[in-house]
Order: C-alpha cells, then sequence, then structure tokens
C-alpha cells in the first residue's frame, strides 16, 4: 500500500509540472501576442480591454477590482477562468498582475475575477484580461500568497484568516480577535539614501549594496523595481515586482540637547523591516512573540464581531454555538473568504436563517463583513456590531458613518487604531446600549432583503503599517470612508482591431 501510495504522488507531482509548464507556454504565449504586432499576421490574441480610473484627488493603494463572470461574458462570450492572466502596461512593458478566481456562490464553477491596483491621484490604467477558452485543463498561476483562510480546531475557534498585514481568530460566539503581526528587522543604513528612495529614479548601486551585503538579491530589471512614497521623508517601501518581495523602509530620529539645554531632533537612520507573511500557524504556540492579539478573547463583538441586539431589553444574544457550519469559500494569493452559516437561528420563537461572510485582502489592513438574515430579522431586534474602546480618543461621525478609537495596545507599548466603517446611506441606528467601557458599539438593521455590511481596520504600531499619531489615524481612516463610497470608476473598452 506505501509503494502504491508513493507511485501515486510521483504521478501526482510530475503532473503538476507538465500542468505548470503547459499553462506557462499557454499564457506566456497570449503575453507574447498581446505585447508584438506582426505585419500581415492572423494571430488572434483573446482579450477583454477595460480602463480603471481613479476619480478622487487622492491616491488608493491596493485597491480590490472584482469583477464578476456575468460581467465578463457580457463583453466576450466566450470567457474562460480555465487559463487567464491580468496585465497592464508599467514603462511600456506588459506586466502580470496577480489575480484570482473564486467560487463564491459554491457550485463549483469560479464565479468572480480579483485584483490588486494602485492608482495615484485622478489617475486611469489599462488593464488586459487576457484568456484561453479551448483549452480542456483549469490551470492557476502561483503568485506570491498574501492571504489565508484555516479551521484550526485546537484554537477552539470557528475558523482564523490573516492577511500579510493582519490577522483575525473568529470565535463561536461571534466575537473577531485581532493579532498584529511583528515586523521583522532586516538592517539599517544611513540617513542619507533617502535621496536615493525616488519613484522617478533606479535604485543606486551604493543603495543595491546595501541591500545585496544583507542576503537579499533584489530584481536586476530596473523596471522590476518600484518605489512607494507612504510618507514623504518618513516611510517608503521598495517592491520588487519580479521576485514578489516587498522591503518597507523608515526613518528614525535622534535628539541632541544643546549646552543651553535646547533638544532638536536629527536624522538618525533608515531601517528596512519586511512582514514575517502568513503565520497562523505560529497562533498554535501559547509562547509566540511574532502574533500579538489586539483586543481580549474574553466577552462579546471583539473587533468587528456580531451578536443580536433585543431594542426592548438593549440585550445582546451571542449567536448559537452549535448547529452552525463554516466554509473557506476563497484561500488565495490576493484575498482568502471564510462563510458562517447558522441554517436555523432561533429568535423570539422564530426561525431564521444567518450567514455572515468575512473577507480578507492581501496589503490592506481591513475585512469587509456581510450579513444575511433570510427572512429578515423579527420586530424588535437588530444586528450588533462594534469596535474596541481603546481607553485613548474615539469618535463617531453617523453621517459619514464611521466610528474610530485610538489608543496602545493591551501591553501599553505601541500604537493602536481601530475603526468600523458602514456604507453611504447604511448609517447606524439611534438605538444605544447601555455604558461599556470595553466596546464602542454600532447597531445595524438590515435592508428590506435582510442584508447589511461594513468594514472594520486595525492599524498596529507594531506592524510594517503602524501608524504613529493619532492625525495621521484620522486622516486614513477618512479617505478609506470616502474611497469606500466612491469606488473606481471601471470601463470596458472596445476590442482591437
Amino acid at each position: 500500500m506505501e509503494t502504491i501510495h508513493s507511485q501515486d504522488n510521483t504521478q501526482t507531482y510530475i503532473a503538476r509540472h507538465v500542468l505548470t509548464i503547459c499553462l506557462s507556454l499557454i499564457l506566456g504565449s497570449l503575453l507574447m501576442l498581446s505585447a508584438c504586432t506582426m505585419p500581415g499576421g492572423n494571430q488572434k490574441v483573446n482579450k477583454i480591454r477595460l480602463s480603471i480610473q481613479n476619480t478622487l484627488p487622492i491616491p488608493r493603494k491596493n485597491v480590490p477590482i472584482v469583477l464578476t463572470g456575468v460581467q465578463l461574458r457580457k463583453v466576450n462570450p466566450d470567457f474562460s477562468f480555465k487559463a487567464y492572466s491580468v496585465t497592464t502596461k508599467i514603462a511600456q512593458r506588459e506586466v502580470m498582475i496577480p489575480a484570482q478566481a473564486d467560487d463564491l456562490d459554491y457550485d463549483g464553477e469560479p464565479d468572480q475575477l480579483c485584483f490588486l491596483l494602485s492608482l495615484e491621484a485622478e489617475e486611469t490604467k489599462e488593464i488586459s484580461i487576457l484568456y484561453e477558452p479551448t483549452t480542456k485543463l483549469t490551470f492557476t498561476l502561483d503568485f506570491n500568497k498574501q492571504t489565508r483562510a484555516a479551521i484550526l480546531p485546537e484554537l477552539n475557534a470557528v475558523a482564523a484568516m490573516e492577511s500579510n498585514l493582519i490577522a483575525y481568530l473568529l470565535e463561536p460566539n461571534g466575537a473577531f480577535i485581532a493579532y498584529g503581526k511583528k515586523r521583522v528587522e532586516l538592517f539599517s543604513m544611513d540617513a542619507m539614501f533617502q535621496y536615493e528612495l525616488d519613484p522617478q529614479r533606479p535604485l543606486s548601486p551604493e543603495l543595491r549594496q546595501h541591500f545585496e551585503s544583507n542576503d537579499i538579491s533584489l530584481s536586476q530589471k530596473i523596471q522590476m523595481i518600484q518605489i512607494e512614497v507612504q510618507k514623504p521623508d518618513q516611510r517608503w517601501v521598495v517592491r520588487d515586482i519580479e521576485n514578489q518581495e516587498n522591503y518597507f523602509i523608515r526613518k528614525s530620529y535622534d535628539s541632541e540637547v544643546s549646552n543651553l539645554g535646547q533638544e532638536t531632533q536629527t536624522d538618525g537612520q533608515l531601517n528596512v523591516v519586511k512582514s514575517i507573511g502568513l503565520s497562523l500557524n505560529a497562533l498554535l504556540d501559547l509562547e509566540t512573540t511574532e502574533m500579538v492579539a489586539l483586543n481580549p478573547r474574553e466577552g462579546l463583538i471583539g473587533c468587528g464581531g456580531i451578536a443580536l441586539w433585543h431594542k426592548g431589553k438593549a440585550e445582546m444574544i451571542p449567536l448559537p454555538v452549535e448547529g452552525d457550519y463554516v466554509r473557506i469559500l476563497a484561500d488565495g494569493a490576493i484575498r482568502s473568504v471564510v462563510q458562517r452559516i447558522v441554517p436555523e437561528w432561533e429568535i423570539n420563537g422564530e426561525t431564521r436563517r444567518l450567514t455572515s461572510t468575512t473577507f480578507i485582502y492581501g496589503e490592506n489592513p481591513w475585512i469587509e463583513h456581510y450579513v444575511h438574515i433570510d427572512g429578515n430579522l423579527p420586530t424588535g431586534y437588530a444586528i450588533l456590531t462594534g469596535i474596541p474602546h481603546l481607553k485613548g480618543t474615539y469618535k463617531e461621525d453617523r453621517e459619514q458613518g464611521w466610528i474610530w478609537s485610538w489608543g496602545t495596545d493591551l501591553s501599553g507599548i505601541d500604537t493602536l487604531g481601530v475603526a468600523l466603517i458602514v456604507p453611504a446611506g447604511r448609517a447606524p441606528d439611534n438605538t444605544r446600549m447601555p455604558e461599556n467601557t470595553d466596546l464602542l458599539p454600532v447597531i445595524l438593521t438590515p435592508d428590506t432583503d435582510g442584508r447589511l455590511n461594513y468594514r472594520t481596520l486595525v492599524i498596529w504600531g507594531g506592524g510594517i503599517d503602524g501608524i504613529e499619531t493619532e492625525a495621521e489615524f484620522v486622516q486614513y481612516v477618512q479617505d478609506t470612508t470616502t474611497t469606500l463610497k466612491i469606488p473606481p470608476h471601471i470601463k470596458f473598452l472596445p476590442k482591437e482591431e
């Protein structure tokens, strides 16, 4: 029996490599045909073109772009998810964008295409979706995985999910527990090199040497290295597109005291760090220092979880801990999706079906929640969510639909900002629960179809995306709220002649 399994494993291994080679040939051919124009040639490239425009005067970073199979087949009826790639032009070269196809309706066939796109203020980018409709097999490309969803019974949780920035445990009672990921310190260099971190210029040999002397090999292709300024004169990101690695650079400061006792701030060093990456399994080690709980596991709601709210009694009712089931709808490089279903939810003598679906995206500090109650809620009930009250500062704006809290993590060492944002036109209810020093509640009533959705975000000072001041965090929440209300404009373009 062991020999049979060994042979099967060997055959499977060989088959996967053969399929990978075939996919590379297919997609490589598509890219070459797309990039080249041959006079007199009659090669036909199966392509869907679209423009994506940022209509706002602020940049958007790593925006999830989601297109349905229905949309794509309206443009090209023969579109297929079996073999595809998404590309855009960088420095006049066609470059592949990591993308994934997901089966969100759980019928065994992909129905959505998702990729991340960064846009400068009022920038428009043209995207091409190349595909091969005649292949009989389904191919997928392996990109640098930035998200994960898993069921880990050892954690006594319904499920767990993470991006490269943040992780969550989904508790049986409906609470969400956020975990920060400690950044990995790589090396430091003199602050004089900040002037080399110019998006309009290639990396200098001297700056490359700092990376190489610390056993980091950057792509030698100039166009494959991108520099992003996160905060002028303070924070940068060096993106190695070819090797699918991101390096985060922060400037530290020193203080000097003059003979007169006056303190002045001087440039210190440039500190280069990276994310610890996907690390859910670290939570299995009770003594791990890589993952840091950002809110207590005790109690309801946590950070963006849900409970039933009885308006008359002003009472929170946890989700039932038995009779539910969980689906991992997506576990991909770009996003992961967890769905929890309570098929028979007893509410005041009536039975409802609850479906709670949570999305997490790579390179983003927020998660998105979609809640559906089949048949809607009985009169007098609503859904309660919320965020931790961090004992620092908090503010709520019902018109814009957000609430945020700023302070420090449970250790009191690193900064922490949390926020909850609801879409335009879905302001929280006026109903208030009794004062609770640990929770800033948000009470939402589903629409006429029994649906509601919201986002929660967590930014921790000990991670790679940490924000140092309350003012920066408030601006981030405001910008995120604005971009949520006004998504990029997507336009399908005519076929090329």
